[in-house]
């Protein structure tokens, strides 16, 4: 069954610098396929850092993506939100979960995909709204601030693509 959640994080927002935010987001985790195993967990306290991704196709759900990563043999989805050029945020993974999605940093950091291709186009605004408030919600969460870095500075990949400028979170 899916769950809504919304979400208002207005004093830790403007404790760590932001605006008062209202999100919403889909909570899918329960409804999306599921490989054999399950991911490690650890404590919200262990995380410190948020890494976004794109998804490298002009299109795609967070189904799709679940196929995908378990036909590569992982226990589901490996990001913990995704977000669809319409600004659709989508919980995929329980923050607690250590899905596969940044290597060696997966059991610290927090993974957030963007749909999209971002080195052949930016960002939708709505995407970008929705991941400034999606990093809003994971610190709020967390209660602490954590470094937001894009994939390709942990690893030698071009994601979350060119076009993609983490200057504007």
């Amino acid at each position: 069954m899916k769950r809504v959640w919304w979400i208002v994080a207005a004093l830790t927002a403007l404790a760590i610098g932001g605006t008062m935010t209202t999100i919403k987001i889909d909570n899918i985790v329960a409804s999306l396929p599921k490989g054999k195993g399950a991911y490690k967990r650890r404590t919200l306290s262990s995380i410190t850092g948020i890494v976004v991704h794109h998804s490298a196709a002009d299109s795609g759900t967070p189904t799709a993506i679940a196929n995908y990563h378990i036909s590569r043999g992982w226990p589901g989805i490996g990001y913990h939100f995704v977000i669809s050029p319409d600004g659709t945020v989508n919980q995929t993974n329980d923050l607690e979960s250590i899905s596969y999605h940044v290597g060696y940093y997966n059991t610290t950091y927090v993974g957030i995909c963007l749909i999209g291709h971002l080195s052949k186009h930016p960002p939708t605004p709505l995407q970008m709204d929705s991941l400034r408030g999606v990093i809003k919600h994971v610190k709020s969460t967390v209660g602490k601030e954590l470094v937001v870095k894009g994939h390709r500075d942990l690893a030698a990949t071009e994601c979350p693509g060119n076009m993609m400028d983490l200057k504007k979170i």
